[in-house]
């Protein structure tokens, strides 16, 4: 299995390029001690708060047609922007297909951005993880499983939940806690929305994650590796109703 890399700028995987290896006993070769955040200039900026909220996607319209609020949980600006590049590429379709996934409409959210593949063994896998991901992880996901710990108690629900994205075609919010550099805990938003797999047949899942409240550079350490702790989740209705299952699989 090989290590993660760090700190690379997220990898363009846009096309039919093999993606490497899953996550089984990723914990057990990298451990927290080995987390290394030392940043590089260059991705300053992306971590600056006020540069996230003013991130746009590059659209010819705007954002008026994302809904501000999913059931009762308002939108991080970060994820409403991603939610407006997803339906500007759609069009008239029931999702975008790989293709569509260029930088030129998404270059002011690709630090923030994971796109994740399912690959022919069921498992979900990291195709891009962007630089403040990896700046604020440690860790450079790109090539592994979006299950970092093979086995805890909600696992079966989160795959049902990201399942339940492309087989009832909805979009899928969370909330997860994670802990801080100094302790405290801070809840990030994941927005996840599909991406038919167009040439190559691989369906993804397209998304940002950031946290839903303000947090200086220098909390921005967590650790990634422990079994994740889910706070909420709620499926988005993108124009096909509500999965059945949704009821149950909502927190």
């Amino acid at each position: 299995m090989r290590r993660p890399r760090r700190f690379f700028m997220y990898r363009l995987f846009w096309r039919g390029q093999s993606v490497e290896g899953r996550t089984a006993g990723l914990v057990k070769q990298v451990g927290t001690e080995e987390f290394e955040y030392n940043r590089s200039s260059w991705i300053l900026p992306a971590l600056n708060w006020s540069t996230v909220m003013k991130a746009r996607a590059r659209i010819d319209g705007g954002d008026e047609a994302v809904p501000a609020h999913v059931g009762d949980i308002e939108l991080h600006s970060l994820s409403r922007q991603m939610f407006a590049w997803w339906l500007d590429a759609r069009g008239s379709r029931v999702m975008p297909v790989a293709e569509d996934v260029q930088p030129k409409g998404l270059v002011e959210l690709l630090s923030y951005i994971r796109l994740l593949q399912w690959n022919e063994d069921g498992d979900l896998v990291h195709r891009i993880f962007g630089s403040a991901l990896v700046a604020a992880s440690g860790i450079d996901l790109t090539g592994h499983s979006v299950f970092l710990v093979d086995d805890y108690p909600d696992r079966a629900n989160d795959l049902a939940r990201l399942k339940m994205i492309h087989d009832h075609p909805c979009g899928l919010l969370l909330h997860r806690n994670y802990v801080a550099s100094d302790g405290t805990v801070c809840t990030c938003e994941f927005i996840n929305l599909p991406v038919s797999g167009g040439n190559d047949g691989a369906n993804r899942i397209i998304g940002t994650i950031i946290p839903c409240q303000p947090i200086g550079e220098d909390k921005l350490k967590f650790n990634v590796t422990g079994a994740p702790v889910l706070r909420r989740a709620a499926f988005i209705d993108i124009g096909f109703g509500l999965p059945d299952a949704a009821a149950k699989l909502s927190v």
